[in-house]
């Protein structure tokens, strides 16, 4: 994820390192030109306030990106704006600023809620239900590309909407933390009947993401439903290990 966020940051120092009447399009293209992993289809507007439409970052698919640059933000020595994404069943915004002397990175108030159906890589008996989650993040800091702090929560409820086998799941919510220089949204919650659902999301800065998510103390009828979904047993838990987005 991180080098998305710094590929789009270079878009923002792009655009407010030059005039106000320079074109989206010159900017991206400059960007993509340093960001090889970074494309998109078309690009509208001027530095101030533009659009590009059908970024991918890598395999990944992002969406439409609304980009407006503060260019006020230069006189403190940071490049900064906002960003807005839409996509089919997905909307977020987020703030970023870019130290321009210290590369020093703080992305903030980060909000992104969708259909959890519409999550690529999502497993088939979850992409059926009508689960909606949502990511609120106050505030993550990179420094030299490496997730120093993070303060945020996650939250889904796709595991309610399953009824398989007569097993209805719990709601899940967690933090997002740094890892090892890596983003880690985590999120957990225990069913009616007793079992403990833990799924950890890895996201690697080439916005490669891996779900693992973890359920102890099943009941039989819990672990043939989970089983229908997609776990396997693994001493004394079931465990779903899934690549998600789009491959």
């Amino acid at each position: 994820m991180r080098v998305f966020i710094f590929a789009v940051v270079g878009l923002l120092a792009a655009l407010a390192g030059g005039a106000a009447l320079v074109p989206m399009s010159v900017a991206a293209d400059t960007v993509a030109s340093r960001f090889p992993d970074f494309k998109f289809k078309a690009a509208s507007g001027s530095m101030w306030d533009g659009k590009l439409t059908q970024v991918a970052f890598g395999s990944q698919f992002i969406g439409d990106l609304v980009v407006k640059t503060d260019l006020m933000s230069l006189l403190s020595g940071k490049a900064a704006g906002a960003l807005g994404l839409t996509r089919e069943g997905f909307a977020g915004t987020a703030n970023l600023a870019y130290g321009l002397t210290n590369g020093r990175l703080e992305v903030k108030d980060l909000k992104l809620d969708g259909n959890t159906a519409l999550v690529p890589g999502m497993p088939a008996a979850l992409a059926r239900s009508d689960g909606r989650f949502t990511l609120a993040i106050s505030n993550v800091t990179f420094v030299e590309s490496l997730c120093e702090t993070a303060s945020g929560e996650v939250w889904t409820d796709a595991l309610t909407k399953v009824s398989i086998q007569g097993w209805v799941g719990p709601e899940l919510r967690g933090p997002v933390t740094c890892e090892g220089g890596h983003m880690q949204v985590q999120a957990g919650g225990k069913a009616a009947t007793g079992e403990d659902v833990l799924a950890i999301l890895s996201i690697s800065q080439h916005l490669d993401m891996e779900l693992t998510a973890t359920v102890a103390n099943a009941t039989p009828g819990a672990a043939k439903a989970l089983g229908d979904i997609g776990f396997v047993r693994e001493g004394d838990k079931l465990v779903l290990s899934q690549a998600m987005g789009s491959r």
